[in-house]
């Protein structure tokens, strides 16, 4: 049975808008972490070690611990210590992927297979041990189709899982999707709600600004790795909450603490020039990078919010 669910967002990258290094996978936006988001990412796997209680890679296998990642590199980059730590392979979802919003021209980036990322990452299982459950479209989607998407994958990945006989799974991927996946772990949008069955829901559709209200939705704190935590609900109630959030976006086990924290408010268009597949070059420049800019918490973060950060306690020191 699925006990624990751990729902982590990648360290803190370099721009993909920037002309100073060269994708390692080749593909257009799939830029590495920096320096500081790989400490973080060793900094998370050490948090995440000793909270799973996790002492040998045969103590990990005996407890059901799994590891899957988003297939872009800044993801599996983040979970490559964590693997190391935890003497586990990394297995590639698709279905955990970036969230690009609709395009007006060409395609969004085809996503890496597992063969590739193995080159650069050994600990990645490019065998057939996972079955991909969903992959996104390249068209794009908007704000309502990224919550649809998460919510399907909440439900096919909680079976798999089960099936799979795994107990704990440690998930990376990134904010956006980090954000819709939570809010579908803890029943805030599910699949056949009204809110997730009208207006633009088909891959690329476009949807008017404004008219998504993120503030009606479940609050999801998605710094750089970040990390939310679910376990299973250990009786049956009336509620719609299939899983219980032990954990909203912890931070405090970082040494430099929250940074880079995003959140749909950032959203400042509805459409997005995509990929030219015949040369592999971005259509045209996006503003899809543009939050870097601001402060590294969202505007409208309340303090309260600070406090309950600084309160969560974490035993040990990083």
């Amino acid at each position: 049975m699925l006990e624990s669910i751990y729902v982590c967002r990648h360290g803190f990258r370099l721009s993909w808008e920037t002309q100073l290094w060269t994708p390692p996978t080749g593909i257009p936006r799939d830029p590495p972490l920096s320096k500081h988001g790989v400490d973080q990412a060793k900094e998370l796997a050490q948090f995440l070690k000793r909270d799973l209680g996790i002492e040998s890679p045969e103590h990990a296998r005996s407890q059901g611990v799994a590891i899957l990642s988003s297939p872009l590199y800044r993801c599996v980059q983040t979970a490559t210590p964590v693997a190391e730590a935890l003497g586990l392979p990394i297995m590639i979802e698709p279905g955990l992927a970036e969230w690009y919003l609709p395009v007006r021209k060409g395609l969004h980036p085809a996503l890496a297979s597992p063969s590739l990322l193995k080159r650069h990452f050994p600990l990645v299982d490019d065998s057939d041990a996972w079955t991909p459950l969903l992959v996104p479209p390249r068209v794009g989607e908007s704000m309502r189709a990224i919550h649809l998407r998460a919510a399907r994958l909440s439900k096919l990945l909680t079976a798999a899982l089960a099936a799979k006989g795994i107990r704990k799974v440690i998930l990376f991927t990134h904010a956006a999707t980090q954000i819709a996946l939570c809010r579908a772990l803890a029943g805030d949008v599910q699949e056949g709600d009204p809110v997730l069955s009208q207006g633009a829901i088909e891959p690329g559709q476009e949807e008017q600004l404004g008219l998504w209200n993120d503030d009606e939705r479940l609050s999801v704190a998605a710094a750089t790795c970040s990390v939310s935590k679910f376990s299973a609900a250990t009786t049956t109630t009336t509620t719609r909450e299939a899983w219980q959030r032990e954990w909203d976006g912890r931070t405090d086990f970082l040494e430099r603490g929250e940074e880079r924290r995003w959140d749909f408010t950032f959203v400042e268009e509805i459409a997005e020039d995509g990929i030219d597949d015949s040369t592999g070059k971005e259509i045209s420049v996006t503003k899809s990078d543009a939050y870097k800019h601001l402060p590294t918490a969202a505007p409208h973060e309340t303090a309260g919010h600070a406090r309950a950060q600084s309160s969560q306690q974490v035993e040990g020191k990083l």
